[in-house]
């Protein structure tokens, strides 16, 4: 039907009443008839930060002030990708993240005061040298894991990726009371996503209802308007599979086959 408005119908797209409405990928439930839809992840993950914002509060531990929405919106973008990395390498060294983190906050630590600054926030782990080299052993985490960390040359290169992150923030944040680092931030963050998402299938496993709110109630609705440029794209891409076709059996002797 597109193509057929776009190639008959030439005056209709060029009076500007042409539109196609962009139906949903993905939506959360959030009760009995009450979807969210989303057209994009992006404004999926627009809904999760305002969610977020909504009901947490954070302040800064250096200027003692809170941050307005703008501000966690703007931390958290710029320290989505921190995290990840530095899970992925906790978890190739074995480390508990949270430790890593703060190994690397005290990275520059002259040896007794890196000792002190471990030793005091971990009760059960103890920092010591060997052979001039820095070990952290001990337990840490929530579950409480067996930790030997050894701060050797082949730790530090793998988490240069992350020394700008942790150098750039304030090192510590108070969220809702809680005073955290800023892996434990994003990581809470990302854990507030809706568990109950889904990908959405398509506009044919719509019902009626579920069609109208999502795709066509001029509140929700997200339209696309055609264009003359649409109508020349759509000749060009029909001569180019007519082209590709005639391209395809250029070289098949067809003289035997019937049709």
């Amino acid at each position: 039907m597109l193509k057929f408005l776009l190639l008959y119908c030439r005056p209709l797209v060029e009076a500007g009443r042409v539109y196609i409405g962009l139906s949903p990928l993905y939506h959360v439930n959030k009760g009995k008839k009450d979807w969210t839809y989303f057209i994009t992840k992006s404004d999926f993950h627009a809904y999760v930060m305002e969610q977020f914002v909504k009901f947490h509060t954070l302040v800064s531990t250096v200027t003692k002030k809170k941050f307005t929405k703008s501000q966690i919106q703007s931390l958290i973008k710029y320290d989505e990708p921190y995290e990840e990395m530095l899970r992925v390498i906790a978890d190739n060294y074995a480390i508990y993240p949270v430790l890593l983190e703060d190994i690397l906050i005290a990275r520059n630590y002259k040896f007794a005061k890196f000792k002190k600054f471990i030793e005091s926030k971990y009760r059960f782990l103890t920092v010591y040298q060997q052979s001039k080299t820095t070990i952290v052993e001990g337990i840490a985490g929530p579950e409480e894991k067996k930790q030997t960390v050894i701060l050797s040359q082949q730790l530090s290169d793998a988490c240069a990726p992350l020394y700008p992150y942790i150098d750039e923030s304030d090192k510590r944040y108070i969220l809702d009371g809680k005073k955290i680092g800023l892996y434990e931030l994003v990581r809470t963050f990302i854990e507030s996503e809706p568990k109950n998402i889904d990908r959405a299938k398509g506009l044919g496993t719509m019902d009626a209802r579920e069609l109208a709110i999502s795709t066509l109630d001029p509140k929700n609705r997200k339209l696309i308007r055609y264009t003359v440029d649409d109508i020349e794209n759509e000749i060009k891409d029909m001569r180019r599979v007519n082209d590709d076709k005639f391209e395809l059996i250029k070289a098949v002797d067809i003289s035997q086959y019937e049709f």
